[in-house]
């Protein structure tokens, strides 16, 4: 007679902010998952909606309510992390849908398979409302990531992903920011001789049609964010900084979309781009200055001032 092969333990930390609406199925998508014995750990951000509700009436290892505005990316991971009791930790956002029984398994299976691995990180597919921009993004981020470049490729994401607790003992999340944590992670994991993996065929639906303010604030936080990696400071002009590359980002859009047969997206495009490449730009001459204390000379950005990240929420981190 056969064995049944023991299950693998894994605690999944989730955070979870006004996701009432999608949150019980990414419940019933966790209890699905197979071949992992799950601790659940959940911080709920303050949330307006029924989340609460939902998480009290399905049961929990581990329930925290974080006061309203006291949510800290980094700081929430690491007491997830620190709270867990199992080698390895995965994330799950609350509207983050895995979308078969095994991809935890996957994830660890990854993880397991290879001891240079601090952790890996799902395929997102986006819903089915996702607009065509959307698309494109994540057509791009997880079916064509060598076109984010081979440095950006090697960033984990966090929304369904999972890590060794023994490669975060070593290095936590940093709790000086409050975006980007994950590929700040992923780059401070690298230094010490570990990689993150990718794994295509571990499955999750997630995805947001931001708006303006939303996109804008998004790519602020996570370029800023993204500063404290950098080596050299961003172009302190309009032209060079923004102006340029938002135009070859047009372009690039324009032919992809194009070998997509996506025509009737083309003139969404430079609506799309322009919040996303101005956050960035400025974000990152925000972030240079408040983590090297300057920039480059002929500078004009408005937030080119230390206390650079916004006060994040839950949403933030999806």
């Amino acid at each position: 007679m056969m064995q049944t092969p023991a299950r693998i333990p894994i605690t999944v930390v989730m955070r979870s902010y006004n996701d009432a609406a999608i949150l019980p199925r990414t419940l019933a998508a966790l209890d699905a998952q197979r071949g992992v014995d799950i601790r659940l750990h959940v911080y709920e951000s303050a949330s307006a909606d029924r989340s609460r509700e939902i998480l009290e009436e399905y049961g929990c290892d581990r329930l925290e309510f974080l006061e309203p505005g006291t949510y800290q990316s980094s700081r929430v991971l690491n007491a997830g992390v620190r709270h867990a009791n199992t080698e390895l930790v995965a994330f799950i956002n609350s509207d983050a849908v895995m979308l078969e029984p095994d991809v935890l398994l996957k994830l660890a299976k990854a993880i397991q398979s290879d001891n240079a691995c601090a952790g890996a990180y799902a395929r997102q597919a986006p819903r089915k409302d996702a607009n065509a921009m959307t698309r494109l993004d994540y057509h791009i981020a997880f079916e064509n990531r060598h076109l984010l470049g081979e440095r950006a490729a090697s960033w984990m994401t966090l929304v369904c992903s999972a890590i060794r607790k023994s490669a975060w003992e070593t290095v936590p999340f940093d709790e000086s920011l409050t975006f980007a944590e994950d590929a700040a992670w992923s780059e401070a994991v690298a230094r010490h001789g570990w990689h993150c993996a990718y794994v295509p065929d571990a499955k999750v639906e997630h995805s947001h049609n931001y708006t303006w303010k939303e996109r804008y604030r998004r790519s602020f936080g996570d370029a800023s964010a993204l500063a404290s990696l950098a080596t050299t400071p961003p172009p302190g002009n309009a032209v060079s900084g923004f102006l340029w590359p938002y135009f070859k980002r047009c372009v690039r859009d324009a032919l992809r979309l194009a070998r997509l047969s996506w025509w009737t997206s083309l003139p969404r495009i430079p609506a799309h781009r322009w919040p996303q490449m101005l956050g960035e730009w400025r974000g990152a001459l925000a972030g240079w200055k408040h983590f090297n204390g300057s920039v480059q000379p002929g500078s004009t950005s408005k937030n080119s001032t230390p206390g650079l990240q916004p006060l994040a929420t839950a949403k933030d981190s999806e």
